[in-house]
């Protein structure tokens, strides 16, 4: 369970995720942005110079993990810690989501729920990705849920951007769309349309539907799935608690200590602490290492770091049984 209680009563501490906090600085989000866009646009002369099966596969992956960064970009942008002063946050949060799909403000406003503590897993806007892997007998099971589950995903998804999120309790009040259904899809019309340009212009027309809109589809939405699966499940599998329901299990997130590759393509933007942001949401990602550390030191109901590989820490929560 994500613990805030030393936040609380530890003045000191306070005043250190305080600093952290208001220690802004671009010089982060703009190397990582840059990495991708200048990785993408790699990618696309990889597609012009040498069309071939070879370099199709590749770059149908390759571009679902860019893409999928661009997601994590916007996740960050959504707290306002992407870029600073706001105005540059907003830019870049609207224009990384009209890029794959997605209605920003939307999205802020149901990510935001998902922020709620304490809550149960019950109650938890976002559970509708891990709760059901959860309930899944261990083990091929489980594994062809995470895998085939993301059709599901991609409806829950659409559905949200037509009708706003629905919460699995029906007794519970769910976010509504802050916009109006055409307002939204604007900067998607928009960032989408440009594309289509791009590709036919530049590309092949057929490229945009094969390496955008389906990796983004498959790839970039199945890392998101797994991922939190893993931060959001792994202690109702491997804690000693037990609990008769999910009304009971209380929503809970980890912080992963892995290696510098999956860092950079499975958990961007600080998503390896993601138990530290939800401990103190406005810490900037580039100092979630610190605020975990200090929350480790200072807070004996915080839950260590999971050392290991988010691919390693994946196959261990498929085949294992609560």
């Amino acid at each position: 369970m994500v613990s805030t209680g030393a936040l609380k009563s530890d003045v000191d501490l306070r005043q250190q995720v305080s600093e952290l906090r208001k220690d802004q600085r671009n010089i982060h989000a703009a190397a990582h942005i840059l990495a991708t866009y200048a990785l993408v646009a790699g990618d696309f002369w990889l597609l012009k110079a040498y069309p071939n099966w070879v370099t199709y596969v590749f770059s149908f992956f390759f571009l679902g993990f860019m893409q999928y960064r661009l997601v994590m970009s916007t996740h960050e942008a959504t707290h306002k810690t992407l870029f600073f002063p706001v105005w540059l946050n907003e830019f870049f949060g609207v224009f990384h989501s009209a890029l794959v799909g997605i209605s920003f403000f939307n999205y802020r406003r149901t990510h935001l729920e998902h922020h709620k503590n304490p809550q149960s897993i019950e109650e938890d806007i976002d559970s509708y990705i891990y709760r059901p892997l959860l309930e899944t007998k261990p083990g091929l099971r489980r594994f062809g849920l995470l895998v085939f589950g993301v059709i599901f995903d991609i409806a829950e998804k659409i559905g949200r951007k037509i009708y706003g999120a629905r919460r699995r309790d029906p007794n519970l009040a769910a976010p509504k769309n802050p916009t109006s259904l055409p307002m939204q899809l604007i900067p998607i019309i928009v960032c989408q349309g440009t594309l289509i340009w791009f590709f036919s212009e530049y590309l092949k027309w057929w490229y945009y539907p094969v390496f955008w809109i389906v990796p983004v589809l498959l790839i970039a939405l199945s890392l998101d799935r797994a991922r939190t699966f893993l931060e959001h499940g792994y202690q109702y599998i491997f804690s000693n608690q037990s609990w008769e329901s999910f009304k009971q299990a209380p929503q809970s997130t980890i912080d992963v200590d892995t290696n510098a590759v999956e860092r950079f393509l499975f958990a961007p933007f600080g998503f390896a602490y993601h138990q530290a942001h939800h401990s103190y949401l406005t810490v900037p990602f580039y100092n979630l290492p610190k605020l975990a550390t200090l929350l480790e030191e200072r807070d004996n109901h915080y839950y260590r770091r999971v050392h290991g590989s988010y691919l390693g820490i994946l196959a261990k929560m498929i085949w294992a049984d609560k």
